[in-house]
């Protein structure tokens, strides 16, 4: 039985507290937040970019509860700890879970620099324990099921692709770090998601060209254009509207032999292939199931003694590198 604490009680912890909950072999010992109706359980009215949060009392029967994080890390019964804190807390939590013998799973993106990348590769290295970020679309059935299709090769190679993920700005976040460029690095703390993706079903880019908008030096829209040497083209479109909006993500894949599409405005539990210009409906089913996914891999590797393969730290920190290129591009107006 592994024993995990979530560390940060906002959004993604309230989301992953539910999927622990049906985790096989995991129970949930600890619970850290600095805000004390959190720690009682009441967790009603809260808002992100997937809907307003029902209001709620979650029982939280023995269940350790902890205003600081370190005191849950110090915690001897907790084995594991969960981290879904702001991004800046990302590395010196997950360093210290590390030094202090837990396995870590931290939210994405693993960090604002590649420093504190490596700082938490060489944490995990030296305690060998299991780091694993939590990028969900990995474990998410309509972009396992893209990725397979891609592997195989049955459609022949890509020759274009379209990923998108926009909402209304994250004005509700705690202190209101989303909207501040030094802690979550603006639209990148969700476009990060796009950018995973893209190195996961068609690696690095040769070229990358970038425009968008950054008020006030705030990263809110980002177009990039990524190539490859064989000529594949791959836009990301990432973007915070201002004025409210949404939340959707969507893609779109061309192949030689076939396109396959999905958005999530217009039918979320379905792929479209389009093939001699008629399209089929692929069921899907409700994708939400990759964040219960994503908890069990990270708990099966924790159990086996092994790296969780589907989720890499190193490929989490390519992805890092590759959006701060991005920032970097916007900033400088290429």
């Amino acid at each position: 039985m592994i024993r995990v604490g979530i560390i940060g009680l906002g959004a993604m912890g309230r989301l992953h507290f539910q999927s622990w909950k049906t985790c096989p072999s995991t129970q949930i010992g600890a619970i850290s937040a600095r805000d004390p109706k959190l720690r009682a359980g009441d967790w009603g009215g809260k808002e992100f970019n997937l809907g307003d949060q029902s209001a709620e009392r979650v029982d939280l029967s023995g269940i350790t509860p902890y205003e600081r994080a370190e005191d849950l890390i110090a915690d001897p019964a907790i084995d594991a700890v969960d981290i879904c804190t702001a991004t800046p807390q990302h590395a010196p939590l997950a360093i210290a879970a590390l030094r202090a013998g837990k396995h870590v799973l931290c939210e994405k993106p693993m960090a604002l620099s590649l420093e504190e990348c490596d700082a938490m590769q060489a944490a995990a290295d030296e305690s060998g324990k299991v780091l694993m970020i939590a990028h969900c679309l990995r474990f998410w059935p309509h972009y396992l099921k893209v990725a397979s299709i891609i592997k195989s090769g049955e459609f022949g190679r890509p020759l274009y692709a379209r990923l998108e993920r926009t909402g209304a700005a994250p004005k509700w976040s705690s202190g209101g770090w989303l909207m501040k460029a030094g802690e979550s690095g603006g639209v990148l703390d969700m476009h990060i998601h796009d950018v995973d993706v893209a190195l996961w079903w068609f690696g690095r880019p040769v070229a990358m060209e970038v425009s968008g908008a950054a008020p006030g030096g705030l990263p809110m829209i980002i177009d990039a254009q990524w190539r490859y040497e064989n000529d594949l083209s791959v836009h990301l479109h990432g973007a915070w509207d201002p004025n409210g909006g949404n939340f959707r993500h969507a893609f779109r894949v061309v192949l030689e032999k076939a396109t396959i599409a999905h958005d999530l405005a217009r039918d979320p539990n379905v792929l479209e292939i389009w093939k001699d210009g008629e399209m089929e409906k692929v069921e899907i089913g409700d994708g939400s199931i990759g964040y219960s996914a994503e908890i069990e891999a990270f708990a099966s590797a924790v159990n086996l003694g092994v790296p969780a393969e589907q989720c890499l730290s190193s490929d989490s920190r390519a992805s890092v590198e590759l959006g701060l290129r991005e920032l970097e591009l916007l900033s400088r107006g290429r």
